[in-house]
């Protein structure tokens, strides 16, 4: 938690349902922004931001004739310091309607948006979304998250970063109006060579607070690449503005030159006397192939490359390395270097003889991505269950997330449609301590891979358990 235990971040989940024999498309999918907001001596609010995708709705006949697809998203938040204290809403959405039942090419995206406005308070929110047209069998979806919503009317406090898609000035109110601008949300931290821009927004409060009226703060925003945090890239920005109880700091950055690879946008607040009020920042994953750049890569070159970080980038290639290869990566560290670099060329000469190097970079792509998602206090995330996995098999097809389930410590299930010459494989993962985060996998029906039916009672407290754990409901 940050300084003054307000900055949440940024959450983006992509949710999945098992497949409904009425929906147009093979899984209910929804993209959720989560953000937190001020009122400057008003009140607080979340605002949920969804992104349906159309193509994965049912679309139904209204009254009519014509078409439209309804999602019902239900919120309940519980005062984690006021037991008594609850809040319950549900919401319904209902898409423009279409004069046939649309295909999947024809269906659109949907964007919906909720503002909750909260006393200031510590939640447990409990969010779930369904297909109101789904029918029986449709899975709803689920997410929940510990809320901090005490804004301190006596300290420099922000909002949390928005991404934005597309900005324009309106007076007419939406669901996206905000701040006399029509706002369309941006719902991933992925940039691909379309988008051409990086679009943000934040708010700041309560500068008026700390320093004298009339003086200026200063807003530093700038773009730096993953493990380069002292080189920063060619795109800074300062603006500086008059204390007020709220600055609402809009940019755009154009990413048409900012290269493949990992980054992070920076937005660091400070007074008048450079005094840091405020640090927070955003990842962000650029795929541009037609700008070449030092930061899309991490090359072998013995001149630059230490050992340490050759047996690093060797130790990374444990979860597809043969059973005879395993054997030199647990002796990597008594090696010498060209040995090791003979090694680590020819791991990759054997996977990809027209472009071994081609074949490290894509790998290597996928290490920094599970070590961003699935490192905990322990593990990094190539080392963790979850990571490991990832690297071994691929992009599940399918996953579908359990945070919530009566009685049971929160846990996913992993599916691929097809993994070697296996069909419909499953891999379920269990966060069995929920002080790390680490999830382990307790149950797969993969040839080789761990297989208990009994998994459930794995996920059961330890003191809900029966005697025996052989024991069956």
């Amino acid at each position: 938690m940050k300084r003054y235990g307000i900055i949440f971040g940024l959450l983006l989940l992509a949710f999945h349902s098992m497949a409904q024999p009425e929906v147009v498309g093979k899984q209910l999918q929804v993209d959720l922004n989560f953000l937190r907001f001020h009122l400057p001596g008003d009140t607080s609010y979340i605002e949920l931001q969804y992104l349906v995708h159309g193509n994965t709705l049912t679309y139904r006949p209204n009254n009519k004739g014509e078409y439209q697809g309804s999602v019902i998203a239900s919120v309940t938040l519980q005062s984690t310091t006021k037991p008594d204290y609850r809040i319950n809403k549900e919401v319904r959405f209902v898409t423009g309607s279409y004069p046939v039942c649309p295909s999947e090419e024809e269906s659109e995206n949907h964007y919906f948006l909720t503002r909750l406005p909260l006393p200031a308070d510590s939640y447990r929110m409990s969010l779930t979304i369904r297909d109101e047209n789904g029918g029986k069998t449709a899975s709803p979806l689920h997410f929940s998250a510990q809320i901090d919503l005490r804004f301190d009317r006596q300290h420099v406090c922000a909002s949390d970063i928005q991404r934005i898609a597309s900005c324009t000035q309106s007076d007419s109110a939406s669901y996206f109006s905000k701040n006399g601008l029509q706002i369309i949300p941006y719902f991933s931290e992925y940039y691909p060579e379309e988008v051409e821009n990086l679009t943000f927004m934040q708010e700041f409060y309560n500068t008026d607070q700390l320093v004298n009226q009339g003086e200026k703060c200063k807003i530093v925003t700038y773009i730096t690449a993953e493990g380069h945090a002292e080189d920063v890239i060619p795109y800074k920005k300062i603006r500086f503005f008059p204390t007020t109880d709220k600055y609402v700091f809009l940019w755009n950055f154009n990413l048409q030159e900012l290269p493949s690879g990992n980054f992070y946008l920076h937005v660091n607040l400070y007074g008048p006397d450079n005094r840091t009020l405020h640090r927070d920042s955003l990842l962000v994953r650029r795929h541009n192939p037609t700008t070449d750049s030092r930061y899309s890569h991490t090359e072998y070159d013995r001149d630059s490359l230490s050992k340490d970080s050759l047996v690093q980038f060797i130790d990374y290639l444990t979860p597809i390395a043969r059973a005879d290869e395993v054997d030199f990566l647990r002796s990597a560290k008594k090696q010498d270097y060209q040995t090791l670099a003979d090694f680590f060329y020819q791991f990759w000469m054997r996977r990809n003889p027209d472009d071994p190097w081609d074949a490290w970079f894509q790998y290597y792509r996928h290490v920094q991505w599970v070590n961003s998602k699935y490192s905990t206090l322990k593990l990094k995330g190539y080392r963790s269950d979850r990571g490991h996995y990832y690297l071994k098999y691929g992009i599940p097809d399918d996953i579908e997330y359990y945070p919530i389930d009566e009685g049971l410590y929160p846990y996913e299930i992993w599916r691929y449609y097809k993994l070697e010459d296996q069909t419909d494989v499953y891999f379920i993962f269990g966060n069995l301590d929920l002080a790390t985060k680490e999830y382990n996998m307790i149950c797969s029906n993969k040839k080789d891979e761990r297989y208990d039916p009994r998994w459930k009672l794995r996920l059961k407290p330890k003191d809900k358990r029966p005697f025996s754990i052989e024991e069956t409901e």
